[in-house]
């Protein structure tokens, strides 16, 4: 009897810890979306500051990371910037937001090697957060990634001329922001 009752009140406990726990989470995730809804806006002052605090809440939430990163592009805070955005490498976010309609790349340009990077042998990753308009307009390609001997600069331009549909959601096309890589190899 003691046994099951000690079986019991652990279980309890375990229920309301993770009950605890999935309250949290959902808190985070309503703040997060209200900040993504201010970057949308265009009020980044306070898209900051709501995604601030939904990161330290759930420090693993990608998209928060992401709309963070891309509000301090906005205000021209690259140092700052390049922290969250390479945040959204590093963590994983099984709650993604579903759209409606998701964005769709219909067109992703190529990047050549410049002569350059040909004879360094220069090799590696490009990392772009990219920001894809409501109205079908690529918006900010902010480099979080770098390559040198013009590797960053070409998949710049490359981002710039992706041809995409935006994604819909609540019937409307929204603002998203991604990353896109580009990878160089010989």
């Amino acid at each position: 009897m003691a046994g099951e009752f000690k079986n019991m009140k652990l279980l309890l406990t375990l229920s309301l810890l993770f009950a605890v726990s999935l309250t949290i989470f959902a808190q985070a995730k309503n703040e997060r979306d209200k900040g993504i809804e201010f970057y949308r806006q265009g009020e980044y002052e306070k898209a900051i500051e709501i995604l601030q605090e939904s990161v330290k809440a759930e420090n693993k939430d990608r998209l928060a990371w992401m709309y963070l990163g891309a509000s301090f592009v906005k205000l021209k805070r690259e140092d700052d910037a390049v922290k969250a955005f390479l945040k959204t490498n590093t963590v994983y976010d099984k709650n993604f937001p579903v759209y409606d309609k998701k964005l769709k790349i219909t067109k992703k340009a190529r990047v050549n090697y410049s002569n350059r990077a040909a004879s360094n042998l220069t090799s590696g990753v490009v990392k772009l957060a990219v920001e894809f308009g409501a109205d079908g307009k690529i918006g900010f390609v902010f480099p979080f990634q770098a390559l040198p001997d013009g590797l960053t600069e070409s998949s710049v331009k490359a981002a710039k001329a992706i041809k995409f549909e935006p994604a819909i959601q609540n019937g409307k096309p929204v603002t998203v922001v991604l990353n896109i890589e580009y990878s160089f190899s010989f």
